[in-house]
């Protein structure tokens, strides 16, 4: 049975302004590890599946759809529709050599300010981590 699109799904897509080295960001959105110390209490993997869970219980699986070294990833919640995806891209600025983390998600229409401040609140963590 396929998973049918909700029609008030909404689709975010959020910049932040990061102070850090491609490599660096690149190592805390693509490893266990680096998701591990802001993203999800826990990250387990197996093959392509990572599993993420969190204090309160919730436990997430996503399968990583794609990585490219430096640049991005994205990865398929496996309880969503198949034609979404949560990526987490690194843009740098030819120019400044400014760096930014786009963050590409999905959610209901009705949780979209909630899931904003989430996101916020990640990328927050992040950025004290890495020092941004």
């Amino acid at each position: 049975m396929s998973k049918k699109k909700s029609i008030d799904r909404v689709r975010l897509e959020l910049e932040f302004e990061m102070h850090s080295s491609v490599g660096i960001l690149f190592s805390y959105i693509a490893t266990a590890t680096g998701l591990q110390s802001w993203f999800a209490d826990n990250v387990n993997v197996r093959n392509n599946e990572y599993e993420f869970s969190w204090d309160d219980g919730t436990v997430n699986r996503a399968e990583l759809v794609k990585s490219v070294a430096n640049k991005h990833v994205r990865f398929h919640w496996l309880d969503s529709p198949e034609d979404e995806s949560f990526e987490l891209h690194i843009v740098q600025d030819e120019l400044t050599g400014d760096v930014e983390l786009v963050v590409v998600d999905y959610c209901d229409a009705d949780d979209e300010a909630t899931n904003k401040l989430l996101w916020e609140s990640q990328v927050d963590a992040l950025r004290a981590l890495i020092g941004a």
